[in-house]
């Protein structure tokens, strides 16, 4: 059981729980989902306090330092980041968090848990007046954390990766904004397709989209022709691939195939 509030924590459930509701079956799951998603990150988003703390925590997950002087200078240096907030203030402001904390979950991954909770303990120790700190505390999660640092990370399979992170949490909530409130099968299937696929599969559901929106233009423009579908065949022609936007690119190229058919 969770012993303390830890923004780590809550963004793996929530980033959990929208990996899982891609593969459900039911739309109700999905909306579930990204909703949560939403409502966490707006809470972050309005606390400058939870958005430093987010940060810290990220550096320190995924930052690698063979040295364990550069290590304790690496984790030291972050923890400076929060010298202006007080113990009142961090514990104030990580209650906003508590509604995404479910202290039964044990389908986490508990080494990151494990970690998450070190971070949290540096933190809280970090910020308390000097007879309140617990020297046993501060020393076992320095430790911990200066370990995962100085530990090579273990690359991954791309059916291991988890690719629901802080970014994933963004498109999740950019997905199923007003325009996407009501779902279609369609709509459903295509977000688990772009969830699952490689950036070489997501390129040829890109080529696959365009050529089929320019198939159905060209046959309406055929049938009658018009300077706006004209123009738009134009457009589509001159699309690139982008890895970095495609996933809204596709997304834009499906709104537009339903249109037309």
């Amino acid at each position: 059981m969770m012993k303390t509030i830890n923004i780590g924590v809550a963004n793996l459930i929530v980033s959990n729980l929208l990996k899982e509701s891609y593969f459900s079956p039911e739309n109700a799951a999905i909306v579930e989902s990204t909703d949560a998603a939403s409502k966490f990150l707006d809470v972050v988003k309005s606390s400058p306090l939870l958005q430093l703390e987010f940060k810290v925590f990220n550096n320190l997950e995924n930052k690698r330092i063979d040295s364990d002087v550069l290590g304790l200078h690496y984790i030291e240096e972050n923890l400076k980041t929060l010298e202006v907030y007080t113990i009142e203030e961090l514990n104030e402001e990580n209650a906003k968090i508590r509604a995404f904390i479910n202290e039964n979950d044990e389908s986490l991954d508990q080494n990151r848990v494990k970690l998450y909770g070190a971070i949290g303990t540096l933190i809280e120790e970090s910020l308390k007046i000097s007879n309140e700190v617990d020297v046993d505390n501060l020393h076992e999660s320095f430790a911990h954390i200066l370990n995962h640092l100085k530990t090579p990370k273990v690359e991954e399979t791309s059916e291991e990766k988890d690719v629901i992170n802080e970014e994933i949490v963004e498109i999740a909530v950019t997905l199923f904004n007003e325009k996407y409130s009501t779902l279609e099968e369609s709509d459903i299937t295509l977000i688990k397709t772009l969830n699952s696929t490689t950036a070489e599969e997501k390129k040829n559901l890109f080529e696959e989209y365009k050529s089929g929106n320019l198939s159905l233009l060209e046959n309406l423009n055929k049938e009658k022709p018009n300077d706006k579908i004209t123009k738009t065949i134009e457009k589509i022609n001159e699309m690139k691939f982008d890895a970095e936007n495609v996933e809204d690119t596709i997304i834009d190229l499906h709104e537009l195939k339903k249109g037309l058919i």
